[in-house]
């Protein structure tokens, strides 16, 4: 069996924006600020720094029960932005084609909650049921944890030590999380990085967007591409 981990955010949808309007949206109606969302890095972080990271400078530190009310707030906030949300082009295509294979496990290695992860992939026309394997960002803090929790949970789910892991990103966190896990990476330039620098960063594979299925395909079952 072959492990197939996804990201979410510029890997498979883009939200246009739509995460960070209801982070604000959330903060304002919890804390009374919109904070600092837009002066921060998102890409490849969990979405506990995002939010300690926007929030500190207006001395907030959404900890505890505190950030369990801007949760409530913000999964509420982000239904709302659903219409914006748009698949990576090609990722129905693959996600199905690995699931109707039957030779790969699919799991989520995202830094959102668990509950933004499943109405994003929902609000595209993701079955949640597709993906066993999963880790989310309140569960550990590095992206390096991220991977290594799904891979313990596909562990779990099947009993035996898959094949061949391969993690697919849009950043070099996703690349560096692979490497340290000892997984294969596939790097897609769709979210804010190019593909020049997602290459440097490491990344077995690049792509632009998910579209090159058979390459892809070929990638993830063989571990390499022939030319």
């Amino acid at each position: 069996m072959i492990l197939v981990l996804f990201d979410i955010d510029g890997t498979l949808l883009r939200t246009r924006g739509g995460s960070i309007r209801a982070m604000r949206r959330a903060a304002e109606q919890v804390f009374g600020t919109p904070g600092e969302f837009e002066k921060v890095r998102c890409a490849g972080k969990l979405d506990p720094e995002i939010i300690t990271e926007a929030l500190r400078p207006c001395g907030i530190l959404p900890w505890g029960d505190a950030l369990e009310r801007f949760k409530v707030c913000y999964f509420e906030a982000l239904r709302q932005e659903v219409d914006h949300f748009r698949l990576v082009p090609g990722a129905d295509r693959l996600v199905q084609r690995l699931v109707d294979s039957r030779k790969a496990l699919l799991g989520l290695a995202t830094g959102n909650f668990t509950e933004s992860g499943f109405i994003k992939i929902e609000a595209v026309g993701l079955r949640p049921e597709w993906f066993v394997a999963n880790a989310f960002g309140e569960e550990v803090s590095t992206r390096s944890e991220l991977v290594r929790l799904a891979i313990e949970r596909a562990y779990r789910w099947t009993g035996a030590k898959p094949d061949r892991i391969v993690v697919v990103g849009d950043t070099p966190r996703d690349v560096g999380a692979a490497k340290a896990n000892g997984c294969l990476s596939v790097a897609v330039s769709a979210g804010g990085f190019s593909a020049e620098v997602l290459a440097q960063s490491g990344a077995d594979y690049c792509a632009e967007s998910l579209e090159p299925t058979a390459e892809l395909l070929e990638f993830i079952f063989d571990g390499h591409i022939r030319r």
